[in-house]
């Protein structure tokens, strides 16, 4: 009986090993990415600190970050995975917030569930994407439009 408790107690720490080692190999990518965008950011947009990060994955990936530079200004900046030296930058107090851009969502589409957002590039222009389940479970996406000088109605892809 005593021989089996031990097999089993070691059976559950090399399944539990596996697992961590498995979870910390899938997000040396993300932060490899990170570390890119942060370099990137501090070098062409002269960051000093980033406070947000985000993957966009469209037609193009983009590594958002978003943070303050040496003004003090908050900025953020979108880097092509490709293409890294063809990067955007936006003042963060020409764009709507990630709540404003959920609320536009809200009003207009009435989700039952908000899954996530991040900023991203939609035909060259800066977005907020918003990931929802409908009233049917169904995976919708909305891409509001970051600056608030851009009137655009946003853009949906609905019923996946």
């Amino acid at each position: 009986m005593k021989k089996w408790i031990i097999i089993a107690g070691l059976c559950i720490l090399v399944i539990v090993g596996i697992s961590v080692n498995v979870y910390f190999q899938s997000m040396k990518p993300i932060s490899h990415a990170k570390d890119f965008a942060e370099k990137k950011a501090r070098e062409k947009a002269n960051l000093t600190s980033m406070d947000q990060f985000y993957l966009y994955n469209g037609d193009i990936t983009y590594y958002v970050a978003v943070g303050k530079q040496k003004n003090g200004k908050k900025v953020a900046v979108w880097i092509p995975e490709k293409n890294s030296d063809q990067i955007t930058i936006e003042k963060w107090s020409d764009g709507i917030s990630k709540s404003d851009a959920i609320n536009t969502v809200m009003k207009k589409e009435k989700p039952a569930k908000v899954l996530g957002s991040r900023l991203g590039m939609l035909d060259k222009e800066p977005v907020w994407e918003i990931s929802y389940l409908d009233h049917s479970s169904r995976l919708n996406y909305a891409y509001v439009y970051f600056l608030k000088a851009n009137d655009k109605t946003p853009y949906m892809i609905t019923n996946i």
